[in-house]
């Protein structure tokens, strides 16, 4: 492996790093409710996972990945360093998953929250439910007091 893959699998690593860090920027964002700063780590973390995304960045994933799948690992063509950077991409984007379906977790019991919140809202008038008591003095539901009405 040359000495400009090692670079380019460091540049790797550190964008691994740095969407970890976004994550977790995120999950602060969401647990303050801070949508502003949520929204602006949308931009910073689509622009990461555009790079890791890369066409290149695929080829060499599968160059290490038919490299050191197929051989022992003393007869791989790639550098010590190389598989070294390339355990801790793995394990950083790893990392990255785990902290992508936390913050998953966490926008999705929001959102239940907001959707039960709305239906309690959108439920018919709470008073139409409730027994009260008539001008004479006797108690009524809501179903008597719809045939009154209809009377």
């Amino acid at each position: 492996m040359e000495i400009s893959d090692i670079k380019y699998l460091a540049q790797i690593l550190h964008k691994a790093e740095a969407l970890k860090t976004v994550l977790e920027q995120e999950f602060e964002a969401l647990k303050k409710q801070d949508l502003q700063r949520f929204e602006q780590l949308q931009n910073e973390k689509t622009k990461i996972l555009e790079i890791l995304s890369e066409e290149k960045f695929s080829l060499k994933a599968q160059e290490f990945h038919n490299n050191t799948a197929s051989k022992a690992p003393t007869d791989t063509d790639i550098s010590q360093e190389s598989l070294e950077l390339w355990d801790q991409i793995v394990k950083s984007m790893t990392e990255g998953r785990t902290l992508h379906q936390r913050n998953e977790i966490l926008i999705n019991s929001k959102i239940e929250s907001i959707r039960s919140a709305l239906r309690t809202l959108q439920s018919p008038d709470p008073l139409n439910s409730v027994e009260v008591y008539d001008k004479l003095g006797k108690l009524t539901g809501a179903n008597d007091r719809n045939k009154v009405g209809e009377a």
